[in-house]
């Protein structure tokens, strides 16, 4: 454009000469200009001044004007400077190739980077992106951004990718300009066939090892079935032994001795015979008693009187001061309860320590065992 304004310029310049300073055909100009033919193809630089006479200080700084301002021009323009460069412009179907992308700008402007979708032409496709990657100059006052792109194409024949266009605002300044990168030339060619040789055959399917993934729900499935199989076998087995299918854990039987020496305490701490209730005080001391020889020696002594429980006792594997004990304990109770006697003082605590210690004699020889060591 500004060479065709020059031109334009200098052609008017041209007519305007002429018209001041040129004369008739067979003038002196004529004349200078055939002299100048005859000796050369060109005039000089004297010839040119003679032309342009007086005229020629005045086109002279507009020409200077314009130089400058074209100078001026390009060096602003040379601030910004974006470029695109293709790792190899020649590749196979379905190949893959780096394209990156280069802005340089001043630190102190704003860009919009290029914009472009994921089909940069007809069958040349952007198949990644990388992150942008800044530098910056040495004297800190360019910046330059960058970024590759990963293209391929999947059908041949070449291909122009079509220039990308930055935008920039200089500094204190609204107006956008843009900036063009080159043109890029893109062949993609086919796979050599050799055409004399048969056409081959499809190859046969390829078999593939399996994978954990691909095993792992089978085996789920096989130790699922395992496990429904080992279920019923339980339930048949439950049923056919008239068993329950589930059981709760019994709680843990408290002997017989424990329980006995904690009632007796505790009809120690009622202190009945205190408060003159003699009668309900051996009444209560004799049925702990036979409760106590009834799940100690399985002898049913709620049901026994007294001489009879005295006569059960004689088998069993007890000593004969227990033995005694025990029958001065229920004769004590039987004259209060039926001769309505009423023993001294100490004949009542005498009956409940006579208790107790009948109960500590007849302890199983295990229990004694588990006492000693809780102890």
């Amino acid at each position: 454009m500004e060479n065709k304004i020059m031109m334009d310029n200098v052609m008017n310049i041209s007519n305007l000469s002429c018209n001041r300073h040129c004369e008739p055909q067979g003038t002196k100009w004529e004349a200078i200009y055939s002299k100048t033919r005859l000796r050369r193809s060109y005039p000089t630089l004297n010839d040119v001044l003679r032309f342009f006479g007086n005229d020629f200080k005045k086109y002279s700084v507009l020409l200077i004007l314009i130089i400058v301002l074209g100078a001026f021009s390009n060096s602003i323009a040379q601030n910004y400077k974006a470029s695109s460069k293709i790792d190899t412009n020649k590749i196979a179907i379905g190949d893959q190739v780096n394209l990156k992308l280069q802005f340089t700008f001043p630190v102190n402007s704003r860009i919009n980077w290029a914009d472009f979708t994921d089909t940069l032409t007809q069958s040349v496709e952007v198949v990644s992106r990388s992150k942008f990657d800044s530098t910056v100059s040495s004297d800190k006052k360019f910046l330059t951004l960058s970024q590759t792109l990963r293209i391929t194409s999947f059908d041949s024949g070449n291909y122009v990718i079509p220039p990308f266009v930055f935008g920039y605002f200089k500094p204190n300044d609204t107006t956008k300009f843009e900036i063009l990168t080159d043109s890029l030339l893109f062949h993609v060619q086919t796979v050599a066939v050799d055409t004399t040789k048969a056409i081959k055959d499809l190859k046969g399917i390829m078999s593939a090892p399996l994978t954990f993934e691909e095993i792992l729900p089978y085996i789920l499935v096989g130790v699922a079935a395992i496990l429904v199989s080992l279920l019923i076998f339980w339930y048949i087995m439950r049923r056919r032994k008239n068993k329950p299918l589930f059981t709760l854990p019994e709680k843990p039987k408290i002997p017989a001795h424990i329980i006995a020496l904690e009632e007796l305490e505790k009809l120690r701490n009622q202190k009945l015979w205190q408060s003159g209730k003699v009668k309900d005080y051996h009444t209560f001391l004799t049925d702990i008693l036979r409760i106590y020889i009834e799940k100690q020696f399985g002898i049913y002594a709620m049901e026994m009187t007294s001489d009879e429980i005295i006569a059960a006792l004689k088998p069993q594997n007890i000593t004969e001061e227990s033995k005694t004990k025990m029958r001065n304990i229920l004769f004590t109770a039987d004259l209060v309860k039926f001769a309505k006697s009423q023993p001294l003082p100490s004949e009542h605590d005498l009956s409940l320590n006579y208790a107790v210690e009948f109960v500590n004699g007849t302890i199983p020889a295990k229990s004694n065992n588990v006492n000693e060591i809780n102890n």
